[in-house]
């Protein structure tokens, strides 16, 4: 949803700006399992849903869902604790308005964020897929899985043949230049004892006698 996308532009925002601030943007840590896991952390732990609203413009910000200036667009007094998201594009307008049961998601990130901890700090916990412990495949999502691999498979099968064929078309081509050189060499000599140039003959002794 656009809400989610705004969550995560604004998640990523406040990250540079810190890492830059603080580490010189090093990037030690930049991979998308770290990403994931400061995600679930941010607005599964840290973030406060009812004092706290969201803006991605001007390089994104905080502000106080209480402000004079925006209490009246983004302050829900019988849902407090509903996602206050600054429209981009309008400013007085809340994305998260329409939002519900955000609780229940903050509890979700919260639980993703200490499962996937356990899985990352010691003794870990063996598994197949760590990302499987918080979103378990469904069957739409085992069946791609299995045309994937079948597609990679006759990828491959394909390349294999293709390298076969390229293989047999160079051989043929190099007997062809062979027989070619070797055809050439025979007119050569062939011209060369024809066209009646004897410099290099020397008469035997019997010819010698007979004279």
């Amino acid at each position: 949803s656009f809400m989610l996308q705004m969550m995560i532009v604004s998640f990523l925002q406040h990250r540079e700006r810190e890492e830059y601030s603080c580490c010189r943007n090093t990037g030690k840590y930049t991979n998308l399992g770290s990403l994931l896991l400061e995600f679930f952390e941010l607005y599964g732990v840290d973030f406060n849903y009812v004092t706290t609203g969201i803006s991605v413009r001007n390089d994104g910000f905080y502000f106080p869902k209480g402000a004079k200036d925006k209490k009246k667009v983004f302050w829900q007094p019988f849902r407090p604790s509903s996602l206050a998201l600054e429209n981009p594009f309008e400013s007085s307008a809340d994305v998260g308005r329409a939002s519900f049961r955000m609780s229940f998601i903050q509890r979700s990130f919260d639980a993703s964020f200490r499962i996937l901890l356990t899985h990352l700090a010691d003794p870990v916990v063996p598994t197949l897929s760590i990302l499987a412990t918080i979103l378990p495949p469904t069957k739409e999502m085992k069946k791609r899985a299995t045309l994937l691999k079948v597609l990679n498979i006759e990828h491959a099968g394909f390349e294999v043949e293709t390298d076969d064929k390229n293989k047999r078309r160079n051989k043929q081509r190099q007997h062809h230049n062979r027989t070619q050189r070797d055809t050439n060499h025979y007119s050569d000599t062939s011209s060369s004892s024809d066209d009646g140039s004897y410099d290099n003959f020397q008469p035997n002794k019997k010819s010698r006698r007979r004279n």
